[in-house]
């Protein structure tokens, strides 16, 4: 395909608009004979700095926001990563067109409501891809595409993973679109049906540096530019403000009025049940999953469901189909020892907040904690985290997490600041592994373990290294041995 077959807006120079093209890369590493070298101006390096790379590699053209002194074909413009993304739109065919394509954003919650949805569309007879923190789904096949970021992926991954999903037939597809990519404008030229709001707390203030920039990320996703249908969280005091006129939205609520208002609530431990409101007609609902934070997904699955053309009553009985989803508050029961564990992704305060108040409403026992938090990542959070786990649990157990390029220990020294505020029972062990190992051996009949941090992760980042690491399969060897 030749460049100017699918990059629309730019000036071309040195015949750069003819230049056959046969892959995209926004990595001078990756390029090879035929490449589109995208040069982006980053937060710590600029990409045009390795336009010479990229050529010594293959590539047959670049992108850039100003020529470089390379003798090779260039295309000028004003954005690169604006232009990368209707690039890849266009080069991969717009394989979204066909699609009715929904976005979740906000902290916490993005996963399992896209899950939610899954499982609403499927029980409709409609086939629905998911893109996000838990892989690539097509129904219930996990396609093997690696991408780079750890949710949302970049344009040129994104838009050739929309082409296979498009190629699978999917009718939906739900993906959790986080600040980042709003802020990177990784979605750029796309148009979201119906994009649900979860909440905003402290999180990621390491790349916005406030929560003011955080914010102001997030709330562009509520424009016509990009999404047809709100679905807000009024609980939420920034969702209350994103209420906008020329944007038609559905709120949800599980404390007030809001145009689907949840009341008669009941959580058990093995889910929970509400009636549902909206306009003149109720209800019932029935969940497999408990807390009353995951009302508020399964609230948000329904609206995005009715905001791409389910019907209030069938999103409803959609709903009642979903399980669970891996690391999402994921339950091991020890039966000899009727304690149970539960592993779950909560990193940021809110989301541990959430968890642990959740257990803590359905407990018999004690409440165990085991947690930390990502190293070269917002640091502000770690105290307020460790005073939320000491103020919800018996016994504390501080542990790694990714620690990344920082020192475990400098990491938990942190957390023991907010742990210290609230309890002196609690232990510090950098040893993920052995962490793990230490709370299941002090847990008593009827117990709760809480692990958070990590979920569905298969792997401990450090020093550059992914490990193989798995919080489910230590605790199902540790099961298994009945330690």
């Amino acid at each position: 395909m030749r460049i100017f077959e699918f990059v629309k807006n730019g000036t071309f120079f040195d015949g750069a608009e003819n230049v056959e093209i046969t892959s995209l890369q926004m990595d001078s590493r990756k390029c090879n004979e035929g490449s589109l070298y995208f040069a982006l101006s980053g937060y710590t390096v600029d990409g045009h700095d390795f336009v010479e790379g990229a050529k010594a590699n293959g590539a047959a053209a670049v992108v850039v926001e100003h020529r470089v002194d390379v003798d090779i074909p260039q295309v000028v413009v004003e954005n690169s990563r604006i232009a990368m993304a209707h690039a890849a739109e266009q080069f991969f065919g717009e394989p979204a067109k066909n699609m009715k394509v929904i976005g979740v954003t906000g902290t916490n919650g993005k996963t399992s409501i896209s899950y939610m949805i899954r499982a609403i569309a499927q029980a409709n007879g409609i086939s629905c891809g998911v893109i996000g923190t838990g892989g690539i789904w097509v129904d219930n096949e996990k396609l093997q595409i690696p991408f780079l970021t750890a949710t949302t992926p970049d344009p040129i991954e994104l838009q050739y993973i929309l082409k296979v999903m498009a190629e699978k037939n999917a009718q939906w597809v739900v993906m959790e679109v986080t600040a980042h990519a709003l802020e990177l404008n990784k979605v750029e030229g796309m148009h979201f049906i119906a994009s649900g709001f979860t909440n905003l707390t402290q999180d990621h203030l390491d790349f916005f540096k406030t929560m003011e920039n955080y914010a102001a990320a997030k709330e562009r996703f509520f424009t016509k530019t990009l999404s047809s249908f709100g679905v807000i969280n009024i609980d939420d005091e920034f969702g209350k403000g994103l209420i906008k006129k020329d944007l038609e939205m559905l709120t949800y609520s599980v404390k007030g009025e809001a145009d689907l208002q949840a009341s008669n609530i009941e959580i058990r431990p093995d889910g929970s049940n509400f009636d549902l409101k909206y306009k003149n007609e109720t209800q019932n609902v029935k969940t497999n999953t408990t807390g009353m934070f995951n009302i508020s997904n399964a609230l948000c699955a329904i609206g995005c469901a009715m905001g791409a053309g389910v019907s209030f009553e069938n999103a409803v009985k959609g709903i009642a189909t979903f399980k669970s989803v891996p690391g999402r508050f994921e339950s091991i029961f020890f039966e000899k020892r009727e304690i149970s564990v539960i592993i779950d992704y909560a990193h940021t305060p809110d989301g541990l907040e959430n968890i642990l108040s959740s257990i803590s409403e359905i407990k018999k026992g004690r409440l165990i904690t085991v947690f930390g938090c990502g190293g070269n990542r917002d640091a502000t959070k770690r105290p307020i985290m460790g005073r939320i786990a000491a103020e919800y649990s018996d016994t504390v157990i501080i542990t790694s997490d990714n620690p990344r390029f920082e020192e475990p220990e400098d990491i938990i020294d942190s957390i023991e600041v907010g742990v210290r505020e609230k309890t002196t029972d609690y232990l510090r062990i950098a040893d993920r592994r052995e962490a793990i190992k230490t709370a299941v051996s002090i847990a008593s009949k009827y117990d709760v373990i809480a692990i958070c941090g990590k979920g569905d992760e298969d792997y401990q980042e450090i020093k550059g290294v992914k490990y193989d690491f798995s919080d489910r399969e230590e605790v199902e060897k540790l099961k298994d041995q009945e330690v």
